[in-house]
């Protein structure tokens, strides 16, 4: 899941792109198939070129269209957002999965020869006993921070985060728009109970008790002034993580692919003067959403072929998803070119998880892993509209400037 900003104009120019050109004159003995790809990935637009390149090497008669959905998040009918779009293969998160079965648009993959995946990824993807999607990335917020805060390393309470951080409050977190906001509820609700994920929002989204607007608070408190309420720079994915790269703050909060940003910004904008972050001075622990308890939300994005695919194009489709998840899909995905960084997107299979070359191209992926082992998956019904209405009584409790 994902607070959705700025960067939607961006995709939907791409998926024009795509788009435009997609089945020249001589393809009319090729078979097109249609993917929705997830479009909130560092440098999406590459990560689909390389995996239509690498596909269609090895299937030359097909073409794959790739498109991005720039109305992803949107539940409208009316503004096809990924419940309502037409593709053969969507790539679902996790959050619209119940909502996908409820509309009866999936069928099950029924894919043969598929690595093994991880827990919290098959847990993800399994409804009712059937398997509907099959996993390609997961994410959960983790702590960010320099190597030289080395007090931040292990702090599981929000009074010992504060300790570490000392007076100049270096903590650095979106906590503004709806979707955001309603992520951080999640979490926050499952670190601080022990019940089931999917029965701590059975009634809907209640309205959001005392403590908990205590303790958003006293994380805001946390952050450097003008910092964390600020809905533009929320608008701005990666701002927190460029912020940190330029040592705005000690520690970030956020997906393990923003460290792909921070290091971006360091390698292409900083100056030698500017002292910026580098690989080596990255450390990744777990972020105290409730004292003592590392339980953080997992998301998961996954394939799911159309309920009206068929034929030909059903066999394409599976042969498509079966690339996508396998060890040199992910390769292809996860090692950069010579001077390229790495995107820090975290595989759904343990073959890529435990991948030497996939391990020496972003080293903290196993601490990664680590924590995120400790998290739960949540699949309700109508999540994401949940979420935002708890994210939206949130934002009204909350100070609008800090």
């Amino acid at each position: 899941m994902r607070n959705v900003g700025l960067r939607t104009w961006l995709l939907l120019v791409l998926a024009l792109g795509f788009a435009a050109g997609r089945v020249p004159a001589c393809a009319e003995t090729r078979r097109v198939l249609h993917v929705s790809l997830y479009p909130y990935i560092p440098e999406p637009e590459a990560a689909a070129l390389a995996l239509k390149q690498g596909f269609e090497r090895l299937h030359p008669d097909v073409i794959v269209d790739i498109t991005f959905n720039a109305n992803y998040y949107d539940p409208s009918p009316a503004a096809k957002g990924v419940l309502f779009e037409d593709a053969d293969i969507h790539e679902v998160d996790v959050v619209f999965m119940r909502d996908f079965l409820a509309l009866h648009r999936l069928q099950p993959p029924q894919i043969a020869g598929l690595d093994p995946q991880e827990p919290l990824a098959r847990q993800a993807a399994t409804y009712d006993g059937v398997v509907w999607g099959v996993p390609q990335w997961m994410c959960t917020d983790f702590l960010i921070y320099r190597s030289d805060q080395t007090a931040l390393a292990g702090n599981h309470t929000l009074a010992g985060l504060a300790r570490a951080l000392g007076a100049e409050h270096g903590l650095l977190l979106d906590m503004s728009g709806e979707g955001q906001l309603g992520e951080l509820y999640l979490s926050t609700l499952l670190a601080g109970s022990d019940t089931a994920p999917s029965a701590l929002l059975a009634n809907g989204a209640p309205e959001p008790d005392a403590a908990v607007v205590a303790r958003f608070r006293q994380i805001l408190a946390l952050e450097p002034a003008g910092l964390g309420r600020n809905a533009a720079y929320g608008d701005i994915e990666s701002f927190y993580a460029r912020q940190f790269a330029r040592r705005t703050g000690s520690a970030f909060v956020g997906y393990s692919e923003m460290t792909h940003e921070l290091l971006d910004e360091t390698a292409k904008s900083c100056r030698q003067q500017d002292r910026c972050v580098t690989a080596d001075q990255v450390r990744v622990a777990g972020f105290p959403f409730a004292d003592g308890k590392l339980r953080p939300t997992v998301w998961v994005d996954m394939f799911a072929i159309d309920a009206k695919v068929h034929g030909r194009t059903l066999t394409d489709a599976r042969d498509f998803i079966r690339y996508a998840v396998s060890l040199p899909g992910y390769r292809r995905l996860l090692i950069p070119r010579p001077g390229d960084t790495p995107r820090y997107l975290l595989p759904a299979t343990r073959t890529a998880f435990d991948d030497a070359m996939l391990q020496h191209a972003a080293p903290l992926t196993p601490q990664f892993r680590a924590i995120m082992e400790q998290g739960a998956v949540v699949a309700a019904p109508h999540l994401n509209a949940t979420l935002h209405a708890a994210a939206s009584r949130l934002d009204t409790a909350l100070p609008k400037v800090h």
